[in-house]
C-alpha cells in the first residue's frame, strides 16, 4: 500500500471514529435527563454520576486531544454495554407505558399463536434446545470477536467501518426501547418450556444477572448479529456467512428459549438491515467529506 493511501485511511478512519463517539455523545446527552428523572425519584444518583462521567470520556475521546488510538478506537464498543445496563433506569425515567400486550397481539395475528410459548413445547428436543441456546449465546462473541480480529491484523479503517455500522444500529435500537419499551416473555411469564442443560442454563443465567427490562423489541440480539455478518462479508466472506448462518440459529433460539416474541426477531432482523444500509451510505458521506478536507 502506498503512502498515499495510508494517509488516505488514516484520515478516513479518524472521521468515521468520531462519527462513532458523535452518536453516542448524542444519544447519552439525550438520555441523561430522563436518567436524571428517574435518579431523582428513587434518590440513587451512582447511575447518573457514571453516566455523566462516561459523557466526558466519550466527548474528550471524540475531542481526540492527547488520546491514545487504542482508547479512541475501543471506546465506542466499550460504551455500549454500559448504556445497555442503564437502560432499565433510562427506560423507567421516560415513563413510556409497556407495549407487550400489543407485541403479544402481533405474535397472534401474524403467526397463528404465542410461538415464545409454543415453540419449545412442540419441539422437546435436548439437542436442539442446548444448539439454538448456543447459538443465542454467541451474540456476545459476534459482536466484539469481528472487530477485534481487524484491529489486531491492523485493519484500522475496516474496523472503523465495523464499529460505525454496529453503533448505528445499537442508537437505533436504543431510541426504540426507550420510546416503546417491550418486556419480552422471559419478564412476564419466565423462560420456555425448553429441555434445560447446561447451555441454557448459562443463558439464562445471563440474562438474568445483565438483562434490562424494556429491551425487546426489536431483538438487539439479531440486530447486531445480522449489522456483524454484514460488515464482515466486506471483508472475510467466509466469516461473514458463519456469522450469518449462526444468526439464523440464534433467531429461533431467541422465540425458543421464550426470551423474544417472534415479531421482535423479525424486527431485529430488519433493524440490522436498515442499520447496514444507512451505516454504509453514512459511510461514503463521511469518508468523502473528509477527504476532500485534505
Amino acid at each position: 500500500m502506498n503512502r498515499t493511501r495510508v494517509l488516505e485511511e488514516g484520515v478516513e478512519n479518524a472521521a468515521l471514529m468520531r462519527a462513532s463517539l458523535g452518536i453516542l455523545a448524542v444519544f447519552m446527552i439525550v438520555a441523561a435527563p430522563l436518567l436524571a428523572r428517574r435518579s431523582l425519584a428513587v434518590l440513587s444518583w451512582t447511575p447518573l454520576v457514571i453516566h455523566l462521567l462516561a459523557i466526558a470520556v466519550v466527548v474528550q475521546v471524540w475531542r481526540g486531544e492527547r488520546v491514545a488510538r487504542f482508547v479512541r478506537e475501543w471506546t465506542p464498543l466499550a460504551i455500549i454495554p454500559l448504556l445497555y445496563v442503564e437502560l432499565r433506569w433510562i427506560i423507567a425515567g421516560a415513563g413510556r407505558p409497556h407495549a407487550d400486550s400489543l407485541v403479544a397481539g402481533w405474535d397472534i395475528q401474524v403467526f397463528g399463536t404465542k410461538l415464545s410459548r409454543s415453540l419449545a413445547l412442540e419441539w422437546p428436543s435436548f439437542a436442539l434446545s442446548e444448539l439454538l441456546h448456543l447459538c443465542y449465546l454467541t451474540y456476545y462473541a459476534i459482536v466484539f470477536v469481528p472487530p477485534a480480529v481487524l484491529w489486531l491484523r491492523a485493519r484500522h479503517r475496516e474496523f472503523a467501518a465495523t464499529v460505525f455500522a454496529i453503533v448505528v444500529m445499537y442508537a437505533l435500537c436504543f431510541t426504540v426501547f426507550v420510546v416503546f419499551p417491550v418486556d419480552g416473555p422471559r419478564f412476564l411469564g419466565g423462560p420456555s418450556g425448553a429441555p434445560n442443560g447446561p447451555i441454557r442454563s448459562i443463558v439464562i443465567w445471563i440474562l438474568g444477572a445483565g438483562s434490562s427490562r424494556g429491551t425487546a423489541f426489536p431483538s438487539a440480539h439479531v440486530a447486531a448479529s445480522v449489522v456483524a455478518g454484514i460488515c464482515a462479508l466486506r471483508y472475510r466472506r467466509s466469516l461473514g456467512i458463519a456469522i450469518l448462518i449462526v444468526t439464523a440459529g440464534m433467531m429461533v433460539g431467541a422465540v425458543y428459549g421464550g426470551y423474544h416474541y417472534a415479531v421482535d426477531v423479525v424486527a431485529g432482523l430488519a433493524t440490522g438491515l436498515s442499520a447496514a444500509a444507512i451505516a454504509r451510505a453514512a459511510e461514503r458521506v463521511i469518508v468523502a467529506r473528509s477527504t476532500a478536507r485534505r
